[in-house]
C-alpha cells in the first residue's frame, strides 16, 4: 500500500463527448435535478385535477404545463447541462493531468488548476474511464481520465486503487 501512496500518475490527452457523457452519468451529477423535476411535475399535474361530486375534473392547461415541465426537466435539461459542461470546461482540448499524493492538477496551456484530496468527494471507475468528482471554490469539478491514455501495464489499475483510497466511493 505504501507504493500507492507515493505514486504519481500523468496523462496527456483529450476527452471525447461520449466519454464526458458517460462520466456525467457515472458521477450522478443530475440525479437530484431529475427527482426535483419529477416532483414538480406531479405537483403541477395535481393542480390540473380537481375532485368534485361528479368525480375527477381534468383541466387541460395545467396538465399540459405539467407535461411540458416534466419533459423539459427530465430529458432536455440534463442533456443541455452536460453539453454546456463539456463546452464550458473545454473538455475537448488537450490537457495534461497529474494525480499524486497532494491532489489532482490539470494543466491546460499556461493555466493550471489544483484540486486537493480534501476537496475530492468521490472516485468512480467505469470500463472506459476514471472519474473524480470534487468541489473547488463552490463549483463541482469533474475530472475525467480515459483509460486509453494510460499505456504502461497495470498503471490504470494502480490509479483505480489510488483513487479509491484517496477519494473513496462517496459513501
Amino acid at each position: 500500500m505504501s507504493e500507492i501512496r507515493e505514486a504519481s500518475f500523468t496523462a496527456t490527452g483529450s476527452v471525447t463527448r461520449d466519454e464526458y457523457d458517460e462520466a456525467a452519468r457515472a458521477a450522478g451529477l443530475f440525479r437530484r435535478g431529475r427527482v426535483v423535476a419529477a416532483l414538480g411535475t406531479v405537483l403541477l399535474a395535481s393542480a390540473g385535477v380537481t375532485l368534485s361530486s361528479d368525480g375527477l375534473t381534468l383541466h387541460p392547461v395545467p396538465l399540459g404545463v405539467a407535461v411540458a415541465y416534466g419533459l423539459f426537466g427530465l430529458f432536455v435539461l440534463p442533456r443541455w447541462a452536460v453539453a454546456r459542461g463539456f463546452r464550458s470546461g473545454r473538455a475537448a482540448e488537450e490537457k495534461r493531468v497529474v494525480v499524486d499524493g497532494s491532489g489532482i492538477e490539470v494543466f491546460r496551456g499556461e493555466e493550471s488548476q489544483r484540486i486537493v484530496w480534501d476537496e475530492m468527494r468521490y472516485y468512480h471507475e467505469t470500463p472506459r474511464l476514471h472519474v473524480f468528482v470534487g468541489r473547488s471554490r463552490r463549483r463541482t469539478c469533474l475530472v475525467v481520465l480515459p483509460k486509453r491514455l494510460f499505456t504502461a501495464p497495470g498503471e490504470s489499475d494502480l490509479l483505480a486503487a489510488f483513487g479509491q483510497e484517496r477519494a473513496g466511493d462517496g459513501s
